[in-house]
């Protein structure tokens, strides 16, 4: 199994390094293979950084009065960051797919810089995308970083001298089954790889077992009502608005309010949208209170935005993610059904920036860091009902950027409550629960299938429910694991 991590070297860390050089120093990166450390020489009083670790690739920022060799980053400001794009990987392919889509993502970065130049009608002669960073003019530029021979050829580092949130629009440009995570830019990244041995989900992996009156709550699944909020959603429905949940279009907020109102509906004790970035619309977040331990949480997501197809202005996201995001509803609606209650405070969040880059997750996980909340577990549901043609139903966990134990108890919990399903490891990764698991909460994810990703209509707009391969026997077992998982650790409260 892979584990990857990324490190981020907090604002005032950067400030104090740069203080050491001279005013106008940059910021500037360098590689080394983690496999083959370096002895390297430094002038006096330079300091060299570790920016971010991501899997074996090791980042370092250094003053500029302290180069150690030319820079492979063309930024000139300490506030540059990096993006590492990760090809997820398809059924069928093979070494030609992985180095077209390597070929693709470099002509991008470059089509996107010479577009967003053109776009303006401003610049210098030199092919750099103009925006707006930090309240005044400057050129964004993007360039794509050659990485030591050892890393795998379905990973790409770019560069840009802009804030995170200013390059979010770059995805645009990229291939359809690109993953996009920054490096991100506030804070310290520290996953929790392993658990300690009194951890509440250690111990209810001790004491697991199969209870008659949980079950019949997981049973009441209803594909009837999967089917309705799905399709309102992808705009499939009659009288639905929507044509796109695209995170930076103006139905974006327009989704998360009805959202809100279905929340609300099922009585939550409070429902609030998280607005974290002016261009998204923002997460829906519904709370029910624990009534023994409330300081402690149980988080259930999915991600309500979208993806289509290259300038296309449709988006429906059926499967990524509006079968996630009906999971969250069938949850909800289940809960005031039963008049359930929790000992644990139980959170359902519906994020919204998930494409870009995880940044609703990140936005969410950051405040609760440093609001010191406790949280127990965080499970995603992402791309949860395509089930391709002669397969039978399935549920996968992912192979990186989870919680072992976690990943272990929620298997478990699945073949104890969802009998039906095949349950296995994918290696489709990225989704929102990697936000909570870099700030060091245990966090896992659900998916539909072992294996890599076989929807033919993945990140695209023919990602719609009435088709071939999209599976409400498969949305609904999904739902029951997720179901299942999130009583449990919560704690369900009820009187069959």
């Amino acid at each position: 199994m892979v584990r990857s991590f990324l490190i981020t070297v907090s604002a005032a860390l950067m400030l104090a390094a740069a203080s050491t050089a001279a005013a106008a120093a940059a910021v500037h990166w360098e590689f080394v293979d983690a496999n083959q450390p370096q002895t390297l020489e430094y002038q006096i009083n330079c300091t060299k950084e570790l920016r971010g670790v991501y899997e074996d690739l090791s980042i370092y920022a250094v003053p500029e009065p302290c180069w150690i060799k030319t820079s492979m980053l063309p930024a000139e400001h300490m506030y540059s960051q990096l993006i590492v794009l990760e090809r997820q990987h398809l059924e069928g392919d093979s070494a030609q797919d992985i180095q077209d889509w390597s070929d693709a993502v470099t002509d991008a970065v470059a089509d996107y810089a010479i577009h967003s130049e053109s776009k303006t009608g401003e610049g210098n002669g030199a092919q750099l995308p103009y925006t707006v960073f930090r309240g005044r003019r400057k050129f964004c530029r993007f360039t794509t970083i050659d990485l030591p021979a050892s890393q795998p050829k379905h990973r790409i580092v770019i560069g840009s001298n802009c804030a995170a949130d200013e390059t979010f629009n770059l995805i645009d440009f990229l291939p359809s089954n690109t993953e996009v995570l920054p490096v991100r830019t506030q804070g310290f990244v520290d996953p929790l790889l392993s658990l300690p041995p009194n951890h509440p989900i250690i111990t209810k992996s001790k004491t697991l077992k199969h209870r008659k009156s949980l079950q019949a709550i997981v049973d009441q699944v209803n594909i009837k009502t999967l089917e309705k909020d799905v399709t309102w959603l992808t705009g499939e429905a009659d009288g639905s608005p929507f044509l796109t949940r695209s995170s930076t279009s103006k139905q974006s907020l327009e989704v998360a309010q009805w959202i809100k109102s279905q929340f609300e509906s099922y009585g939550c004790d409070k429902v609030e949208l998280m607005t974290y970035n002016r261009r998204f619309g923002p997460n829906v977040i519904c709370t029910f209170t624990g009534t023994e331990r409330p300081d402690e949480h149980v988080i259930i997501g999915a991600h309500h935005d979208s993806r289509g197809s290259f300038f296309n202005p449709r988006a429906p996201g059926a499967d990524d993610d509006g079968s996630g995001s009906s999971m969250l509803l069938q949850v909800a609606r289940i809960i005031k059904a039963n008049n359930l209650s929790f000992g644990r405070t139980f959170v359902i969040s519906a994020f919204s920036g998930e494409e870009q880059g995880l940044f609703g997750s990140a936005a969410l996980a950051r405040k609760m860091k440093e609001d010191g909340t406790s949280i127990t577990m965080m499970i995603q549901g992402d791309m949860l009902a395509y089930r391709k043609p002669g397969e039978p139903i399935q549920v996968a966990f992912p192979a990186r950027y989870h919680t072992p134990e976690l990943s272990s108890l929620l298997r478990n919990v699945t073949e104890l409550y969802v009998p039906e399903a095949v349950v296995g490891i994918t290696g489709a990764c990225c989704s929102d629960h990697q936000s909570f698991w870099e700030a060091g909460f245990p966090a896992t994810a659900f998916f539909e299938r072992n294996g890599p990703i076989a929807d033919p209509m993945y990140h695209n707009s023919g990602d719609l429910v009435y088709r071939e391969g999209y599976d409400f026997e498969q949305l609904r077992a999904s739902t029951k694991a997720m179901m299942a998982s999130v009583f449990e650790v919560a704690d369900i409260k009820f009187d069959l």
